[in-house]
This record gives C-alpha cells, structure tokens and sequence, in this order.
C-alpha cells in the first residue's frame, strides 16, 4: 500500500468523481515528527489532569479550598473535557483537524497560565474548566490526524497505542513533575509548565502540520448539530456535577437529586433528538452503535483512564498525610506506573496484527484484576515493596494494554472519515470515568470512614480498601461483557491488511456509503 493515497469520497464528506484529492508523500522523519508533536499534545493534556494530585494539600491550604470542594480540581476539568469531545470531533470532521489541534493547544496552555494567577478558589475552577475545553479539541483532531496521516495499518495502530501510551506516561511523569514543583518551587509552577508545553505546540502545529485533506461540503456551523451538543454538553456537566456533589456532601440532597434527574433526562432527550436528525448532521447518529464492537468498547474506555486515576486519587494522601512521605518521595514511588506503561505502548500497538483485541483486552483486565486485589491488602506502609509495587507493574502493564488495544479497535470497527467522532466517544468514555469513577470511590472511603469514627474505630485502610474492592467489581462486570458479547474480527487477508486504512475502511463500509447505515 503506497503511502500516497486518493480519497475519492467518505461516508460524511462525499467528493463528486471529478474531484481528486492526493495525500502528499511524506518523509519517515516528517511524520515521526509529527507523530512526536500530537503525543506531546496529549502527554499535555494528562499532565494538567494528574500533576495535581501531589499538590491537593498545597492547593487546599494556598486558596483555601475545603476538603469535600478539592474534587472540583479535578472535575472542573474532566467535565468539560468530556462534555465538548464530541462537538471537538465534529470539528475536526468537517472543517479541519489541524487547525482544531491547533487551537485545543493554545487554549490549553493559557488557560493553564491563567490558573497560575489566580487567588480564588471560583477562578481556578473556572479556568481549569474552559482548559478541559481546550484539551477536548485536542484528542479528537490528533486522532483524526494520525489516522490520515497514518493510513497503513500497522503504522497507524503503532500511531494510535503510542498516542495512548503517552496519556499514561503524562499521568505519571505530571505526579513526579507536579511533586517536584511542590517540593522545591510552588504548585502554581505546575500551570507555567503547562504553558510552556501548549503554546510552543500550538506554534510548531500552525508551521508543520500539513492541511488536513479537504471536505467537498462547504464547512457549515449548520452541521454541528449545535442543540444536540448543547444538550449533551449540559447533560454531562450537571450529571458529573450531582455525582461530585453528591460524594461530597451526601445523597439525601434535594439539590443533588433535581440535578441529577435532570441530567438524565436531557441526555434521553439527546439521543431522542440524534435518532431524529440525519445521520451527515448528528453528532452521534444511532448507527455509530451499530458498528461491531462499538457500544462495548465504549464501555471498556470507562476503565483504564479511572484505574489510574483511582489509584492516586487514593494513595497519595495517604502516602503523604499518613505515612510522612514528602511530595516528592510519594510520586518516586508511583514510578513504575510510568516506566511500564512506556515500555507496554508501543509494542501493545502491533498486538492486534496477531490476535483480535478481544482477547488483548480480556488478558489485559485479568492482570488488572490481579493487581487491584493486591492493593486492597496494602494497608500498612511496610507492604509497599511486597504488595504495592508489584501490584503497580501488574496493573499498569494490563491496563496500558486495555487502553492502547480499546483504541485501536474502536477505529479498526469504524470508517476512517468519522475519525474524530471515534476518538471523541473514545475519550468522552474516559474522562467520564475519571470524574464518576472517583466520586463513586470518594463516597465509598468517606462514608466506611466516617462510620469507623462515629463508632470509635481506627480508621486506617478500611475506606481506601473498600474504594479498590468498587473498582474490581467494575473491572470483573467489564471482563464478563467483553467475553460475552465482544465479536471477533474477521482475520482474512483484506480485513487486515485494510483495518485502519481509508481503502480497507471503505471496503469493509460499503453498504454504508450515501446512505448513514450501520455496516454489519
């Protein structure tokens, strides 16, 4: 397969015969490059999520913020992340990817300056609210732009799992980077590092990246779907904000309640609405359902993002608080988390040239599984040698496998021109699982507690344990439904050396082109 490619048409864009658009050839260098830029960008975008968590004391004491309101830090962000994923994706669709990369970049990065100025607590959430809208643009239009610039399979699910690899190894590499900040600068340092990574990307970006390939329709704002995205949009941000609230200040709440109730019934109305649009105008035509693997793989994206995330949210303060460890020290020892999950990403990214993903992410989740067993009997310090730390390899090395493989199949099921959409359902699942995942395991610690202490108990490990025995649940359900209703791929000869090009895509979707019907 050359790597100059004619696109005659795509199921969203479709291009009359007579027009012609040829890929450009690039170089092995150039596109390395570029390959290197879009990681950066979302080693970025994990960095500002997670370089946080060493700093939760730092901020609560720097900007008097209480206890049950530090989730917000976090929320604020991972809710408008997930909420704008699927109008970024949409974007990149239809007008272009390189210049909603472009601008993700940018905002990211002076919304991150911005949050290094602030004295409040209401301006900081604020600002980390509208930087999750820019990293939102960011993922999607990258994605779309590996998988155009990509286009021969095996490059591309190399492309992908490094991608992926990199949000892993930005989780870790932004806790030992955010505690040396704290140990040694201030936490507002961690906004000015962001900065400094943002902008330069969104420069090289606006230099470097080729223009993405051109729509034969006239990009319109009138094929956004903009009530469909308003409504989900709000429908995420009240929902992630009644499941944070609601661990923070208890379930009982009328205002909880109300919020929540409404939250639901908005997204019904989102998905009533999508059923009713056409399918070249809807953010989220119902057929993108239909495609094999789509809804169970949208699943399984709920889970890597959160285990990690679980994991810090949850030991950090008790390695600091507890065990006297510094900022510093304490993220030392999450390293491994960073330098297994590099060294998994790559080769992880070829695994689906040998084996369905099915059984990839099945093997995956059994050493997820394992390890979060482990942790939930780490209840002293001197286990974290015997206990934690080979639980950390374990889990990192199956979860990096989930996350890379759940990627790269969400696009092998999926048409090449709906890209963006992909990655933005893909992330969308993630972020949701981050700002969910950890209000569930925030309620579950403090209410086991706070009930030990109302009854004169020691508190110790109980609440994190039982915080880790959720997360199992979660990962055993998730284990079940993979091996139930997860379709193998056909593993002919074209259906491989096509999964992930425009060519292969086209051939496997051709029921579906001009008409917005699912393929299977």
């Amino acid at each position: 397969m050359s790597s100059e490619l004619t696109v005659t048409g795509t199921v969203d864009n479709p291009i009359e015969p007579s027009s012609v658009y040829v890929r450009p050839v690039l170089g092995k260098v150039k596109k390395g490059f570029l390959l290197a830029l879009f990681c950066l960008a979302e080693f970025m975008d994990a960095f500002v999520g997670s370089a946080l968590f060493p700093a939760i004391v730092a901020v609560e004491d720097g900007l008097d913020i209480a206890p049950n309101e530090i989730t917000w830090v976090f929320s604020a962000y991972s809710a408008t992340f997930a909420a704008f994923l699927l109008i970024s994706g949409r974007v990149a669709d239809i007008y272009s990817s390189k210049w909603a990369f472009v601008v993700g970049s940018a905002a990211v990065g002076l919304f991150s300056l911005g949050c290094g100025f602030v004295h409040g607590k209401v301006a900081l959430f604020i600002l980390r609210a509208l930087g999750g809208v820019g990293a939102a643009m960011t993922v999607p239009s990258a994605l779309s732009l590996i998988v155009e610039w990509f286009p021969e399979p095996e490059e591309q699910n190399r492309g992908i799992a490094m991608f992926g690899g990199s949000a892993a190894v930005g989780n870790v590499c932004g806790i030992i980077i955010g505690g040396a900040f704290i140990q040694w600068a201030s936490w507002k340092w961690i906004f000015y590092f962001a900065c400094m990574l943002g902008v330069p990307i969104a420069l090289v970006a606006t230099l470097l990246v080729p223009p993405s390939a051109p729509r034969a329709h006239k990009p319109s704002w009138k094929r956004l779907d903009l009530g469909g995205v308003t409504l989900i949009t709000t429908a995420i941000v009240l929902f992630i904000y009644a499941v944070t609230t609601g661990a923070a200040t208890g379930w009982g709440s009328a205002r909880v309640i109300a919020v929540l109730v409404v939250s639901i019934l908005l997204g019904a109305a989102f998905f009533i609405l999508e059923a009713r649009l056409d399918p070249h105008v809807a953010s989220l035509p119902p057929h993108i359902w239909r495609y094999k693997n789509v809804p169970i793989l949208a699943a399984v994206a709920f889970v890597p993002i959160f285990w990690w995330c679980a994991l810090f949210f949850q030991l950090m303060p008790l390695f600091q608080n507890v065990y006297q460890w510094g900022a510093i020290m304490t993220a030392v020892r999450f390293l491994p988390t960073g330098l297994f999950s590099g060294a998994i990403a790559g080769p992880s990214g070829s695994f689906p040239k040998y084996v369905s993903p099915k059984w990839t992410i099945l093997g995956g989740l059994v050493l997820d599984i394992i390890s979060t067993i482990m942790l939930a009997f780490g209840d002293t310090r001197a286990k974290y040698w015997s206990i934690m730390f080979p639980a950390f390899i374990i889990g990192t090395l199956g979860n990096m496998v989930v996350y890379t493989n759940t990627n790269i199949a969400l696009f092998m099921n999926t048409p090449s021109e709906i890209a963006g959409t992909t990655g933005a359902i893909f992330n969308s699942s993630s972020q949701l699982g981050i700002a969910i995942g950890l209000a569930v395991v925030t309620t579950i610690s403090t209410s086991i507690n706070s009930k030990r202490a109302t009854a004169g108990k020691v508190v110790g490990y109980h609440g994190i344990a039982d915080g880790f025995w959720f997360v199992l649940a979660l990962l055993v359900v998730e284990g079940i439904a993979v091996l139930i209703w997860y379709e193998v791929e056909d593993r002919s000869i074209e259906d491989v050396e096509g999964a992930g090009s425009l060519e292969g895509k086209d051939k496997h979707d051709e029921s579906v082109k001009g008409t917005g019907a699912e393929p299977a």
